[in-house]
């Protein structure tokens, strides 16, 4: 019965230091998130409607986003967009954000879109996602860097 207690004594010894050399292991490694760079001129490469792809129905060849480092953003060419006029952008959380917050010259309230940061083919893309008017058409704009390496 000694030997029995002892025995699990020293295993429950060993299983709580094994335990916390873990938690020590895991604490050191590095977690932080890159914060994600936007700025630059992005062109359309795909856009959809609840999923179907419009991309060969449009000219998307002239649309284009450019995000400047001070905060501001242009647009070129016309295509149905959340904005319509130049203006300031934001990310929702410069690390980790889920949505880009654009705020047109003369607009009094904020647009929103869902922001994603793939890798796609090599290749860094900015996916924007948002409705127009109706809140049943869902349309995604895929966009690379222009003269992304």
């Amino acid at each position: 019965m000694k030997v029995n207690f002892v025995l699990s004594a020293a295993l429950l010894v060993l299983g709580l230091t094994g335990l916390s050399s873990c938690e020590d292991e895991v604490s050191n490694v590095a977690t932080a998130e890159t914060v994600k760079d936007i700025t630059g001129s992005w062109k359309v490469v795909q856009l959809t409607r609840n999923g179907e792809d419009l991309s060969e129905r449009l000219d998307l060849s002239g649309f284009r986003i450019e995000f400047n480092s001070d905060g501001t953003y242009t647009l070129a060419d016309q295509l149905p967009f959340i904005a319509d006029a130049p203006g300031t952008y934001k990310l929702s959380d410069p690390q980790y954000p889920f949505a880009l917050v654009l705020t047109p010259e003369g607009v009094q309230e904020d647009v929103v879109a869902r922001f994603q940061f793939p890798v796609v083919q090599g290749k860094r893309q900015l996916s924007l996602s948002f409705s127009l008017g109706c809140e049943s058409n869902t349309y995604q704009f895929n966009f690379e860097r222009e003269n992304q390496n």
